[in-house]
């Protein structure tokens, strides 16, 4: 390792096994090449690496509580930054589980007419998968009233994830559901499903329904449009209006910056979206505003904006903002600084490529010469 002066330096770990054992690897931000590694991410073996540099005035970083404590007890005058793509995929993920928990997996639209007979109930049949997927909703289900049922028996979420053994974020998640989730998958070809029953209902044969839709741009497999013609057949039978596949869409709608005019491309979805589900407005300013604040670098508006989410009703973002709380000092460098973490996350995957080179066999030694020496 040379002994030039590096004053910006970016950490990051990987894994040798996952779950298990792991390393760190440290980058000079300036040439954007390895300058060490260790075979561990323990914050006192990474605190004494740091205290031999004492050059170091900058660190780039993801959220990593050891490394932020590591890099405290090194030295308190390095300045820490987050890295601001973490940080945006930690929003969009909010976004995500937000809107997966406030709107269906399937949303049929209020004042639909529902006609069902008892005796339609009764002599339809559902396939294995069908009967498996139904299966597994209701001991979801079962599980979600059980979480529940704890919380209210004044239980913590960490007692709820100890006795159940399930993740915190999982018992959060739960926590935040009012109904009986759908497990079903998101189909590529929800599109089509209105074109489908329009045909069934005109009674025509599937070989017709199949070249109408090819015509329309349907490239699946015709396995996948016969369950979706099976499908559509029993809900019609049932007489049961068209469900609507609309969480991703909202989505991408909601996490778009290039186009503007949220609200007027959700209400185009459906005009009835935003009537039902009204707290997609204020999801919508929170995110939005949030985004524009790091794109303009005003933190000024970032204490603004953490008092906001406080006042708002999603679970998923307040965590999110609880986060930028216990790390405010580099959340804020990280919006103000253009330092990122980039490259150092491009070395480890430089790194995880030569791993795989060498299908695990080396040992700590041969891999290191082979990320800091390149010939």
């Amino acid at each position: 390792m040379n002994s030039h002066r590096r004053p910006f330096v970016g950490i990051d770990d990987f894994a040798f096994k996952k779950r298990f054992t792991y390393g760190t690897l440290f980058i000079d931000l300036q040439t954007r090449k390895p300058v060490d590694m260790l075979d561990t991410r323990q914050p006192t073996e990474v605190t004494e690496w740091l205290q031999k540099h004492p050059e170091i005035e900058l660190i780039t970083r993801d959220g990593s509580k050891l490394y932020a404590a590591a890099v405290k007890a090194a030295s308190p005058t390095i300045l820490q930054v987050a890295d601001r793509w973490h940080l945006l995929h930690q929003l969009f993920d909010a976004l995500k589980n937000t809107i997966g928990t406030m709107l269906p997996a399937k949303w049929v639209p209020p004042g639909t007419a529902e006609s069902v007979s008892n005796q339609d109930e009764v002599t339809i049949k559902l396939r294995k998968h069908e009967l498996k997927r139904i299966q597994n909703q209701d001991q979801k289900w079962s599980r979600i009233q059980q979480v529940q049922s704890l919380y209210k028996e004044g239980y913590s979420k960490a007692d709820i994830q100890r006795q159940l053994g399930l993740s915190f974020a999982t018992v959060a998640k739960y926590l935040d559901y009012t109904e009986k989730p759908e497990i079903q998958r998101t189909s590529a070809f929800q599109q089509f499903r209105p074109l489908i029953r329009t045909l069934i209902l005109e009674k025509r044969p599937s070989g017709y329904i199949e070249e109408a839709c090819r015509s329309n741009g349907f490239n699946g497999s015709i396995s996948t449009l016969n369950n979706m013609i099976s499908n559509e057949r029993k809900q019609a039978k049932k007489g049961r209006p068209i469900a609507i596949s609309i969480r991703q869409k909202v989505i991408h709608i909601l996490w778009d910056t290039e186009k503007a005019k949220h609200l007027e491309r959700i209400n185009n979805l459906h005009p009835e979206i935003l009537k039902t589900f009204p707290q997609l407005i204020e999801l919508d300013e929170l995110v939005h505003s949030f985004r524009k604040l790091v794109k303009e670098k005003k933190t000024v508006n970032l204490m603004d904006w953490l008092a906001n989410i406080k006042l708002a009703d999603f679970s998923f973002v307040q965590s999110f903002a609880n986060g930028i709380l216990q790390d405010l000092s580099a959340i804020k460098l990280s919006i103000e600084k253009d330092w990122s973490n980039g490259p150092t996350e491009g070395q480890i995957n430089r790194l995880k490529m030569i791993k795989r080179m060498m299908y695990g066999r080396a040992g700590f030694q041969v891999l290191r010469n082979r990320i800091l020496y390149q010939w």
